[in-house]
């Protein structure tokens, strides 16, 4: 997570426009201003909640939590003390872990939603040489289950009066440790342990950031823990690991590397088994600032996103793939996501058949947003009234559908994945053909003299 400032306020009215030109998937979630970088989206008892660096989401007031509680974000509780960094829900509450700016001790935060109060889980979190000017305080990063245990990674190596280095399992009780946890730091790269990711998968717990060693052994940013002893995962990386994630059984990592051992990466590795190898693309490494990232890697409905700070892909044959802050791999080929954002992307979640993103850009697909936007979503929650008053009918539809309310209109009408159906140009009440659509929910766009309207269609 790197250092983000507040973007300039959006004129509501801009998160109305919805082009009809061009087969775009994006649109914006939310109106109001949102005043700083997204970091997380989590879900909790069937609600989104989201954390990060801002003070105001959706233009409503929150300290860097907020939950989304029908089509509007709110505050949860008091909020958390610092800027949040990762959501988990286990065993009833939702965890927060959070940065902590200053050498005093931090906290895992867990919301009681039955009772709607914040409590600490055990005991403090300490960094004995913290150092607040070099950005090596006792911040907590990640957090996971494994073996029916919540498990916290950060910067820290004492809990209470007990060491503990850098990552560490909830008894019920008390923290206990992982063994001899992290130490040390990858050779060139800052002096900070940065556990940053956690996956649990197949017995084994994997962990990625920024640290030397794993137990007894040189992980170089990437290890596992078999519940007893630590792994190395090859020669790990030349560079800090941000995100790790299984994909189709294999696992990916993402971060700010650009070798490991003797292979060449582009800040995205997939594990073969034995080795570190490209997964098909890279993004460009920059010698000099700003430096491009890979942070955050999730699988969702059959696809693997990578989500970063970057803006220059390229596919193993040279060809470049157009993109900003966001890539989709399908097993065999990546997609840009038209384009995808202006600026930042760390936080993703599904979201009615599509995805919730989350960072710090005021773009999506040229579409206007306020640091989070929607993909393949049939409807936008930013858009409460239409730019157009019409009626379609009949809805659900089986041949023909109707549009009523304009003399003349363009319209297109797209699947559940944003892909494009159908588009065309008619006057009032003019047939258009549903015929050869499969069954199913689409999205009509419509765009008259006075605006755009978004209509949900079924097609029966």
């Amino acid at each position: 997570m790197k250092k983000h400032y507040a973007p300039a306020l959006l004129p509501a009215a801009l998160f109305l426009l919805l082009s009809l030109s061009a087969p775009a998937q994006w649109a914006p979630f939310t109106a109001g201003n949102t005043n700083g970088f997204i970091v997380e989206f989590a879900e909790h008892e069937g609600d989104i909640y989201a954390c990060g660096f801002f003070t105001r989401i959706g233009g409503q007031q929150a300290r860097y939590i907020a939950r989304w509680n029908v089509g509007q974000w709110e505050a949860v509780g008091a909020g958390l003390p610092d800027e949040g960094h990762s959501l988990y829900s286990f065993q009833g509450g939702l965890h927060a872990a959070k940065y902590e700016w200053g050498a005093d001790s931090n906290y895992l935060f867990r919301w009681n939603s039955d009772i709607d109060t914040w409590s600490r889980l055990g005991g403090g979190f300490h960094l004995t040489n913290a150092d607040p000017a070099a950005f090596r305080t006792a911040s907590l990063y990640a957090l996971s289950e494994y073996g029916g245990q919540l498990i916290v990674a950060g910067e820290f190596d004492r809990i209470g009066a007990d060491t503990v280095n850098g990552i560490a399992a909830w008894n019920g009780v008390a923290w206990e440790p992982l063994g001899q946890g992290f130490t040390g730091y990858i050779d060139g790269g800052p002096q900070i342990l940065y556990p940053h990711s956690l996956v649990a998968h197949e017995g084994w717990l994997y962990a990625a950031g920024n640290f030397k060693m794993a137990g007894e052994v040189v992980a170089n940013g990437i290890a596992r823990w078999n519940g007893s002893a630590w792994e190395a995962l090859g020669e790990g990386f030349n560079g800090a690991v941000y995100g790790i994630e299984i994909y189709n059984g294999e696992l990916y990592a993402g971060g700010a590397f650009t070798r490991s051992g003797d292979n060449s990466l582009g800040l995205i590795a997939k594990w073969d088994g034995s080795e570190w190898v490209k997964p098909g693309i890279a993004i460009d490494y920059a010698s000099t600032p700003p430096f491009p990232f890979a942070h955050t890697l999730r699988s969702i409905d059959g696809r693997l996103y990578v989500l970063g700070g970057f803006n220059l892909c390229t596919n193993t044959d040279g060809s470049d793939v157009p993109c900003g802050g966001i890539l989709a791999f399908n097993g065999e080929t990546w997609d840009g996501l038209d384009g995808g954002l202006s600026g930042e992307a760390e936080a993703i979640i599904p979201y009615e058949g599509g995805i919730l993103v989350g960072g710090f850009f005021n773009q999506a697909g040229g579409v206007p947003a306020n640091n989070m936007a929607l993909w393949g979503v049939v409807s936008s929650t930013a858009d409460p009234s239409d730019g157009a008053a019409i009626q379609v009918f009949p809805n659900p539809a089986r041949e023909v559908l109707y549009v009523r309310g304009a003399a003349a209109f363009e319209y297109a009408l797209y699947d559940m994945a944003g892909r494009l159906a159908l588009r065309g140009q008619t006057t009032a009440e003019a047939a258009i053909s549903l015929e050869g659509l499969p069954q199913g929910v689409y999205c009509l766009r419509v765009r008259t003299g006075k605006g755009v309207a978004v209509r949900r269609v079924v097609r029966e």
